[in-house]
């Protein structure tokens, strides 16, 4: 029998109806209100994403596709990218919508899910690289068949927007890459992390311990991405499983004030509770007002949990952005002197 990857309380007051989902099927029962007793129960009871559907690594002469969920782009916003997936030996499809405009976006909402459908369909194709982030994964994710992907598996990279695609993957047990797209392959680091990544070099990232960091020892999937993106499919269909799994974050532009209503938000759920540890990754280009200081917010939320915190890797929005698996069983480690993540 398959397993229950996510249970989520939806609540209609007025009706005193109870709703929960099962492989994005709505089961309703009118027996009973929602109560936070309830809620508490049903989260608790939630199952443990245990499946580790890997893709194989990737080798010279082997196909990567590129995609456009989101903001457009032009052929000399991906020129130098595209190139540079080509000097590791790959042959590049491009999605059909790739370099389509419809205000923001890089085409319709029916020729994003098509181009990105039919790379993911395509058994030719091993990996496929988001061209850039922006806005519009949320648009399209319940029009997109990620079955093909449970036998057929390929990696899916990027960050930021492409948050909601890690989310859809890694709730049904599938890793994926968090990492450079194609877009801002600027920095040579970053860039080099993610070759290693696609072709299964990487072994491990960290920093120096600092006094952000919270020493421990915890083993777990690693799950999350963009803060905003995973609050923002709360409660929803591709609400974030963190059953006993390690929580990565980061952001940028947002007040300080916001992070806080995220976090909050995710306390209230109940799932700060099932977490193992925490990857705090870059936090650009925020602002702090009259709020506190971030370091404290994020503390506020963590620190009672007793759990290892690894605080201030270059993963995110920063001009560093390391590549990480997210998905996969990972071991993280803070000491005096080193915070690690070991693949």
């Amino acid at each position: 029998m398959k397993k229950i990857f996510a249970i989520i309380c939806i609540v209609f007051v007025v009706t005193g109806c109870k709703k929960e989902y099962y492989y994005n099927t709505y089961i309703t029962n009118v027996d009973s209100v929602y109560t936070s007793y309830y809620y508490q129960t049903v989260l608790l009871e939630q199952q443990e994403i245990t499946d580790d559907i890997r893709p194989a690594y990737l080798k010279a002469g082997d196909t990567v596709g590129v995609f456009a969920l989101s903001n457009y782009v032009t052929e000399s916003d991906l020129a130098s990218g595209i190139s540079k997936l080509r000097s590791w030996g790959l042959y590049v499809e491009e999605a059909e919508n790739l370099y389509n405009q419809d205000g923001r976006y890089a085409g319709t909402q029916s020729e994003r899910i098509e181009g990105f459908q039919k790379l993911v369909d395509n058994p030719h194709v091993k990996a496929l690289i988001a061209a850039r982030g922006g806005y519009g994964v949320a648009q399209v994710l319940s029009f997109i068949d990620f079955s093909p992907l449970e036998n057929n598996p390929k990696w899916i990279v990027g960050y930021s927007d492409v948050t909601g695609l890690h989310i859809a993957l890694n709730n049904r047990g599938i890793e994926s890459i968090h990492g450079p797209m194609v877009k801002d392959f600027s920095d040579d680091e970053s860039v080099e992390s993610l070759r290693k990544a696609l072709f299964g070099e990487l072994q491990s990232q960290s920093i120096t311990t600092n006094d952000n960091c919270v020493e421990g020892k915890a083993e777990g999937r690693l799950v999350g991405g963009n803060l905003s993106l995973t609050y923002s499919l709360g409660g929803t269909l591709f609400d974030l499983n963190v059953k006993n799994a390690i929580l990565f974050i980061e952001d940028t532009g947002e007040a300080n004030y916001a992070i806080d209503r995220m976090l909050a938000n995710l306390k209230l759920s109940g799932k700060l509770d099932c977490i193992k540890g925490v990857v705090v990754g870059d936090f650009t280009s925020m602002s702090q007002g009259n709020d506190r200081p971030l370091n404290e917010i994020i503390h506020n939320y963590f620190d009672d949990l007793n759990v290892p915190i690894l605080y201030g890797i270059k993963i995110g929005h920063g001009s560093k952005n390391l590549a990480t698996y997210l998905g996969r069983m990972v071991t993280l480690e803070v000491t005096a002197d080193k915070a690690e993540i070991r693949y």
